[in-house]
């Protein structure tokens, strides 16, 4: 049986209108230019500290990047779900993959103290075997080990997890580890993007990963 692997944002939240504000916030704050909300689909994906990097001028110094780092993270935490849900058909979803008792996770570059803050007020309703999001001692997100050492508390194959993001960072996660690659429709980055680094399956809508799930059977 196959056991799936889940990012957070992007891919079962839509959270990028409070990590947008919340990061121009601290751009005003220490006298930067801000960015439209859009421009932050890019900008995300591979944890806070490349957010604030990818955001400032690319003239600041490694002083001023870990100083609006910390006003990000003080700034987020105080803003955290203002603006964040879960994406259409995403809770359905949930639902039938408890009812067909298939394991799941979650691992997310999002640092871990958000990532479970999300998970408790967003899908506490939901059983998710393993929580994991950014965490000092761990490589985040391309590195493979937190995606392998996953698969092996949830007692499964690493080729018959499949893990669903919507970035590059996903999609190369996955083909590190050994895993089947599904890349999102819905999320912050282009299907040419999941394509090019690595998608075995581009699915369109929540409902779309249940019916794959029955073809791998």
């Amino acid at each position: 049986m196959k056991s799936l692997i889940f990012d957070l944002d992007g891919t079962l939240i839509n959270s990028l209108l409070d990590i947008a504000l919340s990061m121009n916030k601290v751009l005003e704050k220490h006298g930067y230019e801000t960015h439209e909300i859009d421009e932050y689909n890019y900008f995300v994906g591979d944890g806070a500290l490349v957010l604030v990097k990818n955001a400032m001028p690319q003239n600041a110094s490694e002083e001023d990047i870990q100083i609006a780092l910390k006003s990000f993270i003080e700034i987020y935490e105080q803003n955290t779900h203002n603006n964040t849900f879960a994406y259409e058909g995403i809770n359905e979803m949930l639902e039938k993959l408890e009812k067909l008792k298939i394991k799941k996770a979650v691992l997310s570059n999002k640092p871990h103290k958000f990532t479970l803050k999300y998970m408790e007020n967003i899908f506490n309703n939901f059983n998710f075997q393993e929580i994991h999001g950014q965490k000092i001692d761990v490589p985040k997100k391309p590195d493979p080990t937190m995606a392998i050492e996953i698969a092996t508390k949830l007692n499964t194959k690493v080729e018959n997890v499949i893990f669903i993001g919507d970035t590059a960072t996903d999609m190369k996660t996955a083909k590190s580890a050994g895993m089947i690659a599904v890349g999102v429709e819905w999320g912050f980055r282009s299907v040419e993007e999941l394509l090019e680094n690595g998608a075995d399956f581009i699915v369109k809508t929540p409902q779309d990963i249940i019916e794959l799930l029955n073809n791998l059977k």
